[in-house]
């Protein structure tokens, strides 16, 4: 089934925090996620089967860095390709492995070391990051994802609407290049109780700015947690013509961390989910399969949110 369809006659569930899955299994190395899936593909297929087998419909690729801008800091820019192949592949073997349903892969595009906002504000002749430049960054990434084997794409975590407009612009052009027309989620990340991203833009704005882009899914993640961004998407619910995401963090964090227990996580979630404002629901940092599994026991049954 193709998953716009899905999405008329359920709320999917998406997956949780990759990093947080990461850390708790004392792997030690250099911090850089997205290089795990070429040098322990096993850590990331375990966290990927993890959340599948606690009923994630969507689980995405641990890619979210996985392009030459962020990359620069590890020396690894000429490996974007190679990586994100791997992210895409493992995510797929693991996706594939379930059974008894259908399981999409999403291919994650996180929002780059660098915010293009800020370049181009501040004129500074020594920044080499332009437009051109961030959508090549994007292209190579997509284009690697989609030979991967991905379902769709993750633009995600965004600040910054140029980087986003960016990231769009690429999976477009991929897209086109190779005759495939695969769905769009676009999650937006807040930075206080004003609802604006980092740059200052409303999400309203930004999603007015994307409207036209056929997406399949708008929404936030990150953030805070889900009862603080409760209005949050229950204004974006209002006026979005396309399906709703929501996947938030386990709760504010603390000085031990994110401490919002599965069953608190899902109880805020279901709300929402009662409430009509939701077609996608899962979890961001903090969160785990512990969460993802409540948040889908939680939200079975429920009706997706009309759109």
């Amino acid at each position: 089934m193709d998953i716009r369809e899905a999405l008329k006659e359920r709320i999917l569930i998406l997956d949780g925090g990759m990093g947080t899955c990461i850390q708790q299994t004392g792997l030690e190395y250099d911090g850089n996620n997205d290089a795990l899936p070429m040098t322990h593909p096993d850590v990331i297929s375990g966290i990927h089967k993890a959340y599948v087998d606690a009923g994630a419909d969507i689980i995405s690729t641990c890619s979210f860095s996985a392009n030459a801008v962020s990359q620069e800091g590890y020396g690894m820019q000429d490996r974007i390709r190679e990586m994100n192949i791997a992210a895409a592949s493992v995510a797929r073997r693991a996706a594939d492995s379930c059974q008894d349903r259908k399981v999409w892969v999403m291919g994650s595009m996180g929002p780059t070391s660098k915010s293009l906002f800020i370049a181009e504000m501040m004129m500074d002749e020594s920044e080499t990051l332009t437009f051109e430049s961030l959508r090549d960054a994007y292209s190579v990434q997509a284009d690697a994802l989609l030979e991967g084997g991905v379902d769709g794409f993750l633009v995600e975590t965004v600040t910054d609407q140029r980087n986003a407009q960016a990231a769009l612009e690429a999976i477009a052009a991929v897209q086109a290049r190779r005759s495939t027309s695969l769905p769009v989620m676009l999650s937006a990340s807040i930075m206080n109780t004003s609802g604006c991203i980092m740059t200052g833009m409303p999400v309203s704005d930004l999603y007015s700015q994307f409207a036209d882009y056929g997406l399949m899914s708008f929404g936030l993640n990150c953030s805070f947690g889900a009862k603080e961004l409760y209005p949050f998407i229950q204004e974006i619910s209002s006026y979005v013509k396309c399906a709703t995401s929501i996947y938030p963090n386990a709760g504010l964090p603390t000085a031990n961390g994110y401490e919002e227990h599965p069953c608190d996580t899902a109880g805020y979630l279901e709300k929402m989910a009662a409430d009509g404002l939701v077609n996608i629901a899962g979890g961001c940092c903090g969160t785990t399969p512990e969460h993802i599994r409540e948040v889908a026991r939680h939200l079975k049954g429920i009706a997706p949110r009309k759109y």
